[in-house]
């Protein structure tokens, strides 16, 4: 998995770009044009508490999903990447956060789901962002270590889930988003970095002689 043989194996992004879509697509579908917090969200928030004393870390995550906190932390990953001389993997990052976002933005007006009156809160774009640079990571981790297809996607899932989660906690306990919008978050992080490695694979490859 180097640069010049693509991101990662393809058979591996599948479960990733599936899974997101779920993620993205059914809590959008249920949750369309609503106002109040559904079951689930009144299940968790009560027990998303961040102590007295942790609160200035929570702002400090808080802020990394925000657009200059973001921006900075793509930053960071491309340089890792570029390091490592994984030039393919570093367009990814810059090219999938950007695509990222743009899907949350549009997602926000096509699900309509607000919080706290007038905000539109569906997809949670901090939590996507976190999830998206949590796949880079992980897809930059499997590569370099060069494991197997299962360890692979283990890794990759694995620090999605760790970036996502860290992010969706801050976004519930600040009541900036209801936890469902934080499950469309992590979706659509999920979806878009694999399917933008995809894109990148494909029309490098178009690019090189016959």
């Amino acid at each position: 998995m180097t640069s010049d043989q693509g991101v990662v194996p393809r058979q591996a992004l599948a479960l990733p770009m599936v899974l997101g879509t779920l993620l993205v697509a059914v809590p959008g579908v249920m949750l369309a044009g609503g106002t109040e917090p559904g079951r689930l969200d009144r299940w968790i928030q009560p027990d998303v508490n961040t102590p007295a004393a942790a609160w200035g870390a929570a702002l400090a995550v808080d802020w990394t999903g925000g657009p200059a906190g973001r921006t900075i932390l793509v930053l960071i990953v491309m340089g890792l990447c570029l390091i490592a001389g994984r030039r393919r993997l570093a367009v990814v990052a810059l090219v999938g956060t950007i695509l990222t976002s743009v899907l949350t933005t549009v997602l926000k007006y096509v699900v309509d789901r607000r919080i706290h009156g007038d905000f539109l809160s569906y997809p949670s774009g901090h939590t996507a962002a976190a999830t998206a640079i949590g796949v880079v990571l992980g897809l930059l981790l499997a590569d370099l270590l060069d494991v197997g297809r299962v360890a692979g996607l283990a890794l990759v899932l694995g620090l999605a889930v760790a970036c996502g989660a860290l992010m969706a906690w801050v976004q519930i306990d600040l009541t900036a988003h209801y936890p469902t919008d934080t499950i469309g978050g992590f979706g659509c992080g999920l979806l878009v970095i694999p399917a933008t490695a995809l894109l990148i694979d494909k029309l490098s490859e178009s690019r090189r002689p016959g």
